[in-house]
């Protein structure tokens, strides 16, 4: 790929790849993804606090600590997200106003574009490093929860996300400390960028793998046990599972990394867009309940459809008797935290069972 940005910075025109031309294309294209994930930020604090709200009147007033809508995971980092995509969208804009109005009299937007230790630059890199570590830390947290609270299998992502912590706060610390017309291509900042963003680019496969083949291999225990009589891996199945793994994120990371090796102009683009691709990445997933299907067994790969006519009905007798245990009701528990609906008989056993509620 690194090729093929090479050889486009070649055939088109020295001026279209230029600092303005990118700023610009950035301000045009951060605004639209930044309008996406605001619609979609929205829909999910509705969908998480009309959760909270009903999951409350089922347990008929009953004050617990979980269900206090500012302690889930998901409710605060909806919130940090929603401030630092809004606030990164702010300074693109403020940026764009200073290269041509405020910057030597709007003369040189050119150099302001290129002067990497620029107030507003810093605190841009400081909000695109923010809003990573945010969705690294979530991304996390739903591994712990889909592989049952198991530690072992988050040890790897947890060592990925406090490394790039240290080389996130390192760069940003890096282009502060610049010297009037360094490049951002010098090698001190090359090595701690690539770095940094191999190491999310883990986390993010690291999820995308585990979380796959989490699903797939419950799918095909249930199949096995007949739970679910000739039902294999569906189209809407794979779906769940291409939103589950951040894909857009995981492709939005990779144009970065190969932009930003060839030393192409178009890093500041993709640079700059991370905040807004992270955003939306992370609620697709939370708003996909609101959308109208949830998870509603083991694992979730049972799809259920909330509000309209289900496409499949579960076959009479589909579980044995005694096949809710407790280990079940624990396990939906776990999935509340990521705002994913229970069925109603499944509800039912939760709101009985005490344990780990509060």
């Amino acid at each position: 790929m690194s090729s093929i940005i090479s050889g486009m910075s070649r055939l088109m025109p020295r001026s279209s790849m230029s600092a303005i031309g990118v700023n610009l294309a950035l301000a045009c294209i951060e605004s639209a993804l930044f309008g996406i994930f605001f619609v979609l930020a929205m829909t999910s604090l509705a969908v998480l606090v009309g959760r909270h709200s009903n999951r409350s009147s089922n347990l008929s007033g009953r004050s617990c600590l979980s269900d206090r809508i500012w302690t889930s995971p998901l409710f605060v980092a909806t919130m940090f997200l929603l401030m630092t995509v809004t606030s990164h969208w702010l300074i693109t804009v403020r940026r764009t106003f200073d290269a041509f109005l405020t910057y030597e009299g709007g003369g040189d937007p050119m150099g302001y574009y290129l002067t990497v230790e620029a107030p507003t630059q810093v605190v841009a890199t400081a909000l695109v490093v923010t809003s990573v570590i945010i969705g690294d830390i979530i991304l996390t947290y739903r591994i712990w929860i889909v592989w049952d609270r198991r530690w072992p299998f988050i040890v790897f992502p947890a060592l990925c996300t406090l490394g790039y912590i240290a080389l996130g706060a390192s760069v940003v610390q890096l282009f502060a400390s610049y010297m009037p017309m360094e490049s951002i291509f010098m090698n001190a900042a090359r090595a701690r960028v690539i770095t940094s963003a191999a190491l999310t680019l883990a986390t993010n496969l690291y999820g995308t793998g585990t979380i796959a083949y989490r699903i797939w291999a419950s799918n095909r225990a249930m199949k096995h046990g007949h739970a679910f009589s000739g039902m294999g891996l569906t189209v809407t199945e794979a779906l769940v599972i291409f939103i589950e793994s951040a894909a857009f994120y995981t492709f939005w990371m990779i144009f970065f990394v190969t932009a930003f090796a060839a030393n192409s102009l178009l890093e500041a683009f993709a640079f700059h867009c991370i905040p807004a691709a992270t955003g939306i990445s992370f609620m697709l997933i939370v708003v996909r309940v609101g959308l109208g299907f949830h998870w509603s067994q083991i694992a979730g790969v049972g799809l259920d459809f909330v509000g309209r006519r289900p496409t499949m009905r579960k076959p009479p007798l589909a579980y044995p008797p005694r096949a809710i245990t407790m280990n079940v009701t624990r396990t939906i528990e776990q999935e509340t935290d990521y705002s994913l609906r229970l069925s109603p008989e499944l509800r039912r056993a939760d709101v009985e069972s005490s344990e780990d509620v509060c």
